[in-house]
């Protein structure tokens, strides 16, 4: 999906998060926040799902104002991007993720639900990849073990499913499936 508020909101990800890398060096910010908006796009969402998709992790990563959010995509923008941020980092791994799960079964907009979602399917994904080539020390790079993972990631999808009916839950079950056959197999080993 091309037009010229989702190139702002690309620029807008490249003036934030720069070239940073993700946890462990695994990969570029940038790359992961494009390809939840891909993922977003691919399965029908509309405009502003996709630049929030595209800035969801600006205000948990980066200091952009929220101010630049709203000025640049409104409201409904910024909005869903703060329903999907985690609180700030000082926070304990399970605090911070049960605020986030209470974000999501408490917004009205749906679009946050798809973020949600292609965010899970992104992560999922790289996390089973990194399982197969690394098994559990890929893992240790994680604030927590794979059962807490596993438990996150099943409640964000078991919320989501039970507020809403949509293509991309059945993505985001299978991938949550193969990261927990990928969790069984290196726990096994």
């Amino acid at each position: 999906m091309y037009t010229p508020r989702v190139e702002l909101a690309l620029a807008t990800v490249l003036e934030a998060h720069g070239l940073r890398r993700r946890k462990a060096g695994r990969g570029y910010e940038v790359t992961h926040v494009t390809s939840v908006a891909l993922i977003t796009a691919d399965y029908g969402c509309d405009e502003d799902t996709v630049i929030a998709a595209l800035l969801h992790d600006t205000l948990e990563d980066t200091a952009l104002d929220p101010q630049v959010i709203r000025s640049r995509f409104g409201d409904l923008v910024l909005g869903m991007v703060r329903d999907v941020s985690e609180p700030p980092k000082p926070r304990r791994w399970r605090a911070r993720k049960e605020a986030y799960i209470e974000q999501l079964r408490r917004t009205p907009r749906l679009g946050s639900l798809a973020i949600a979602s292609a965010d899970k399917i992104h992560n999922l994904t790289k996390m089973v990849d990194g399982l197969q080539a690394e098994g559990l020390q890929f893992a240790g790079a994680f604030t927590a073990g794979l059962d807490a993972m596993q438990w996150y990631h099943h409640t964000v999808y078991e919320l989501a499913a039970a507020r809403w009916s949509h293509a991309i839950l059945d993505e985001h079950r299978r991938r949550m499936d193969a990261f927990d056959a990928a969790a069984h197999d290196v726990q096994s080993a």
